[in-house]
């Protein structure tokens, strides 16, 4: 079960990460379809001319007991002839037939290799059909190549198979033989390896033999010479007679093979009307396929080398942080405040999201629970604000007087969310006129949120660590204590000034905030450490502006990746 849940957690991971990523995708695929687009326009047109040949064996129809010998010699055969048909000899003869250095596609240095590259000899599948397939830019100039190999090739295999040498022809239809030409016949393997003429020549040389055996003792006109004399003329005879039958035979066999051609031309080549490449609408198929994966790539690379934090598992293993919880992002409305979703009716994702985190924080505080936090994070826009705002709602909704304390006195942003005005603010408590200087009278309430008040940063000053290093600081927060249920106190960021430390003194514990997705984990690290070293507790980390992949930011249901319930349900 568990290794089923983990399988859809990482499934939805990924599903996340191509959704996070999802403009960079769609950006890869635009590339990788103009790409397409250009090679379709740029690239020249290429024709493509088939000649179909039928190659037969030679050899076909002779017997064979050895069925898989005779396979084997036949594909061998088969194999031999595709060859023949890229051979260097062949297509030296076709390019300077044609012609072929006067056009620059095949033009000198390397001009036969060039033409082997235009060459395609392909096979048809369980016939004794093949297909001479040559590419050219001009398409009649395809034909006639494709044409030129399989006439050459053909021209080349009857030469061939009427090579015999030229003796051996003009012996076989010379009638009055000379000595040479009836020796030729004469050891010609056929008449060599005859069993007959064989055993003639073995009865000739005993004869010899005994011929002069008996001239050693008798006359030339001796009965018994005269007798060996006769039966040698006759066995030479034979000899001959069997000779001429084995030639005419050769001849009668060779007038066979020259009587046809086992290569022949079945269809040629014609001139094409449609170019082969560039396959356009294959070209723009890859062209966004190859986007696609290229994107996908990429933005699972940026997600693998990313730096920042997006889970609670990843502010837990990269931080050490306890988890708080997140703040959706909310793109609001013009006329809406950025705090307005905390005041509708219904549960909304935002909403429940902050209550949940008010509800964590609770959790982390349950020794006091009212004790002042800070709220900060290491760098700028990273939502202390916006969190600021909206906790402090929440807070005052569960009917707590809260004082949210805008502790930044370089930029401060709270009185622009609320709407308020900076004459009266924190700056002025440290103003020599005492009624500018009194602290609830820089404390302003929120008209439309009960137990909300508000202090905002004030002026400019020009000096503000110098200000916050001032024992003045710990006598306001020591009245701020006692006269609110909560005190908030956004600071500003960490890095790179030192105010967030200043206010720690007073009040030793903080929210620290992340921003989904951006916040560098190393600078986050640094702020921390300076955090720790001020003797800062911090209580946990909230995520801000986290975009759930495929959700809604209407009303909020259930929320499965993270289990997040209203605090009705909680209850």
């Amino acid at each position: 079960m568990e290794n089923i849940e983990k399988e859809e957690m990482n499934l939805s991971e990924i599903i996340q990460i191509v959704f996070k990523r999802l403009w960079w995708i769609v950006a890869a695929m635009l590339l990788g379809l103009i790409a397409a687009i250009l090679v379709n326009v740029l690239m020249r047109p290429v024709y493509e001319a088939v000649t179909l040949m039928m190659i037969n064996n030679e050899n076909a129809g002779k017997l064979d007991t050895d069925s898989y010998r005779s396979f084997a010699a036949e594909e061998d055969y088969y194999r031999t002839q595709y060859q023949l048909l890229e051979s260097r000899s062949l297509l030296e003869k076709v390019y300077n037939q044609l012609d072929l250095n006067q056009y620059e596609e095949f033009a000198n240095p390397r001009g036969i290799s060039k033409l082997k590259n235009a060459l395609k000899i392909d096979p048809v599948t369980r016939s004794r059909l093949v297909q001479v397939k040559a590419f050219a830019y001009d398409p009649q100039l395809a034909a006639d190549i494709s044409n030129a190999v399989s006439r050459t090739f053909v021209a080349e295999n009857v030469e061939n198979r009427i090579s015999m040498g030229q003796d051996v022809i003009r012996a076989l239809e010379s009638t009055e033989k000379s000595k040479a030409e009836q020796e030729l016949l004469n050891s010609m393997p056929q008449v060599v390896n005859s069993d007959f003429i064989k055993s003639l020549k073995q009865q000739a040389a005993n004869l010899e033999t005994l011929k002069a055996q008996l001239s050693a003792k008798y006359t030339d006109q001796h009965p018994e010479v005269i007798s060996v004399n006769r039966q040698l003329a006759t066995i030479r005879e034979e000899i001959n007679t069997e000779t001429r039958r084995l030639v005419q035979s050769i001849k009668i066999e060779l007038s066979g093979q020259f009587s046809g051609n086992n290569i022949r031309i079945v269809d040629p080549a014609i001139v094409p009307t449609i170019p082969v490449r560039p396959r356009k609408l294959i070209n723009l198929l890859v062209g966004l396929l190859s986007g696609a994966l290229l994107g996908v790539l990429v933005a699972f690379g940026v997600e693998f080398v990313d730096q920042s934090v997006k889970n609670s598992e990843e502010m837990d293993t990269k931080l050490g942080l306890p988890f708080l919880g997140f703040v959706p992002y909310e793109k609001n409305k013009k006329k809406e405040s950025e705090y307005g979703t905390m005041l509708k009716e219904g549960n909304f994702l935002k909403a429940e999201n902050v209550r949940n985190i008010r509800t964590m924080l609770g959790f982390s505080m349950a020794d006091n629970p009212n004790n002042p936090f800070l709220i900060t994070s290491s760098l700028q826009s990273e939502g202390k604000s916006y969190l600021s705002s909206n906790l402090l709602v929440a807070l005052a909704q569960s009917g707590k007087k809260v004082l949210l304390i805008d502790g930044d006195l370089r930029r401060g942003r709270v009185h622009k969310v609320f709407k308020l005005s900076l004459d009266k603010g924190l700056s002025n408590i440290w103003d020599k006129d005492p009624k500018k200087s009194d602290y609830a009278s820089n404390v302003q309430p929120i008209a439309d949120v009960k137990n909300l008040f508000v202090m905002t940063s004030g002026v400019r000053p020009p000096n503000p660590a110098e200000l916050l290093g001032t024992p003045k600081l710990a006598d306001f927060v020591a009245w701020a204590k006692k006269n609110y249920d909560q005190v908030v106190v956004d600071c500003p960021a960490i890095l790179p000034v030192s105010d967030t430390m200043l206010w720690g003194r007073y009040i030793p514990q903080a929210i620290f905030v992340i921003r989904y997705g951006k916040t560098n984990v190393k600078l986050a690290k640094i702020a921390l450490d300076k955090l720790q070293k001020a003797g800062v507790k911090v209580l946990g980390g909230v995520i801000g502006a986290y975009q759930p992949q495929g959700l809604s930011y209407g009303k909020y249901g259930y929320y499965k990746s993270y289990h997040y319930y209203s605090d009705e349900e909680e209850k």
